[in-house]
């Protein structure tokens, strides 16, 4: 029954969040609110599964599932993306991308980086119960995303908005779904890591595994769906960059996370598979920026997202032996 419920679970996550971004998108049309303000209640609104299942495994005290959870989301993340650049291979999509892209690349690295040293050293707490691994991570967050907007801001043609496109929902009508279905992500979220952690009691997998990779697959197919459509667009530039701010803002999560867990610190009280996890993600997003950077050659343009796919399999194999 602990199987069925997590599939279930699993299935349901995919569903509602994607019936969240069309209702935030939806929000968006019909409120006097600023679009960039929408933007960032929209992208926080897709990360509930991630956000929910973390904190959820805080709360059932197993901060490997909540860590794992997260990197794991991140690794899942980038080889999804592989797989759509061999898909449309044709176009060679990463070459496409912008240094909007790049940036958030190195990003992400840098934050991955704060968050695989914390794991390897016991670093003591700065504020309260929060490591200085969270402030970290939160000053480079904040830093970064404003350094990469100043840098990267959009000077292009406008695009001529579509006021029509729910012109069958009222305002009312929107908000109730939208937050309707904000509520039952968070609850199907807490349903998705109870069940992962009964999972890894009954099978005796470890929890780093069971977050790393089932739990973390589940909540990230929304971000895959989202960047499969924008990539079916032809907007390339669109989907990658939106992929690599979405890891970076779940490094962010981790952050939050640490706040709510009060037993210590979080990233001391998992799993050395984590440390795995979180340094095959940094050589991914490394693999990503070569990919961006360098000029087009058909011959050899596959061989990073090919050698992502590979190291994403042997990844899975080593974490799924360390117990």
């Amino acid at each position: 029954m602990v199987f069925v419920l997590f599939f279930l679970a699993g299935a349901a996550t995919f569903f509602v969040a994607s019936r969240l971004s069309i209702y935030g998108d939806a929000v968006k049309e019909k409120t006097k609110a600023s679009s960039a303000f929408m933007g960032a209640i929209i992208g926080v609104a897709i990360s509930l599964p991630e956000l929910t299942s973390s904190i959820t495994a805080i709360v059932i005290d197993s901060p490997d599932l909540a860590v794992g959870n997260l990197i794991g989301s991140n690794l899942f993340n980038i080889m999804g993306l592989a797989v759509f650049d061999i898909v449309y291979r044709r176009y060679q999509i990463m070459t496409h991308a912008t240094e909007e892209s790049k940036l958030y690349g190195w990003l992400v690295i840098f934050m991955t980086l704060v968050v695989v040293a914390g794991l390897m050293f016991a670093l003591p707490t700065a504020v309260f119960h929060i490591s200085y691994t969270s402030i970290a991570i939160v000053m480079l967050y904040f830093i970064g995303s404003k350094y990469i907007n100043d840098r990267t801001e959009y000077k292009g043609r406008k695009v001529k908005k579509d006021s029509t496109k729910y012109g069958e929902y009222t305002y009312k009508q929107v908000i109730v779904r939208f937050v309707g279905a904000a509520i039952s992500i968070m609850i199907i979220g807490s349903v998705l890591t109870i069940t992962a952690e009964e999972i890894s009691v009954i099978t005796g997998i470890g929890a780093s595994f069971i977050g790393s990779f089932l739990v973390a697959i589940s909540t990230s197919l929304p971000d895959a769906v989202s960047v499969g459509t924008a990539l079916k667009l032809r907007n390339f530039n669109l989907g990658i960059s939106s992929l690599l701010g979405s890891n970076a803002f779940n490094l962010m999560i981790l952050a939050i996370t640490d706040a709510f867990y009060f037993r210590g610190n979080l990233l001391q009280e998992s799993s050395v598979a984590n440390v795995i996890t979180g340094a095959v993600s940094i050589v991914f997003v490394f693999f990503v920026i070569i990919s961006i950077t360098r000029r087009s050659n058909r011959s050899s343009y596959l061989l990073p997202s090919i050698l992502i796919l590979v190291s994403y399999f042997v990844t899975t194999y080593f974490v799924f032996q360390i117990k």
